[in-house]
């Protein structure tokens, strides 16, 4: 349907003010204006001017209001991703990740192609640890001379006897 062959009723028109007011979100708020704006005749681009959004945008919203309803408007309607991996899957790359602590996030994105043959970016292997309470930690660089092998045998031999 056009949206200038559209007849919003004074009930419309009454609800639209009544979500325009009760509305927290200034972004939401302005998809009400932009439809009151449309029942009383405005131009769309005149609307797309006050309202700082593109045309094509007002069109979307005026879509969704005619097929959808009102409620639609008034959130996002926004469905985050879902993950590729099983909540099983996912506890057990926490296991193992708790477990081995690997030292790159490369090993952990191998681990999950060989295991679970998903293929992670790294950034997103990093916003799947950070999810479950795992963090990527990067060793400090410790100023001066590190100690030789040898040495750091003769310490670690020593601490466990």
């Amino acid at each position: 349907m056009k949206i200038t062959e559209y007849v919003f009723t004074d009930n419309e028109v009454i609800l639209l003010s009544e979500y325009r007011d009760n509305q927290n979100d200034s972004r939401l708020q302005m998809r009400f204006i932009a439809m009151l704006l449309l029942a009383k005749g405005s131009d769309i681009s005149f609307i797309s001017s006050i309202v700082g959004k593109d045309i094509k945008t007002i069109e979307n919203w005026f879509h969704q209001y005619t097929t959808k309803g009102i409620d639609s408007l008034n959130s996002f309607q926004y469905k985050p991703k879902k993950t590729f991996l099983k909540k099983e899957e996912i506890q057990d790359l926490v296991c193992w990740v708790r477990n081995t602590n690997p030292s790159k996030v490369k090993e952990i994105r191998q681990y999950i192609i060989e295991h679970f043959k998903v293929i992670y970016s790294d950034e997103a292997v990093r916003v799947l640890l950070k999810k479950n309470g795992l963090k990527v930690l990067r060793p400090k660089v410790i100023p001066g001379d590190p100690p030789s092998e040898e040495e750091q045998k003769k310490t670690s031999k020593n601490t466990l006897t």
